[in-house]
């Protein structure tokens, strides 16, 4: 069983080849982002909550409420059938 699940990871290991890491020299750093302001310090828009003033247009919308509405529906038919199963066993040991 553990070969099984070992060898796909091996064989996926040993055909990578090796990329070769850019220089500074071929591109210009990064400065801009999507989701930061640029009116804005980078660093004080970092940090474990978000700061007002800090967000974008380019966060959220349709894409992530239908992520979460999938993730919920998930919880409630896992935690549905358990609540299921387990009215089945009480009611099959009452008999």
């Amino acid at each position: 069983m553990v070969s099984l699940l070992v060898a796909p990871v091996l064989a996926l290991l040993l055909s990578v080849t090796p990329v070769e890491a850019s220089t500074p020299d071929d591109r210009p750093p990064v400065t801009v982002s999507d989701f930061f302001p640029e009116s804005e310090n980078l660093s004080t828009c970092t940090g474990f909550a978000e700061r007002p003033g800090c967000g974008s247009e380019s966060r959220g919308g349709w894409r992530q409420t239908a992520v979460l509405a999938a993730i919920l529906l998930g919880l409630v038919v896992v935690f549905g059938n358990v609540i299921r199963g387990v009215r089945r066993n009480r009611k099959s040991l009452d008999r």
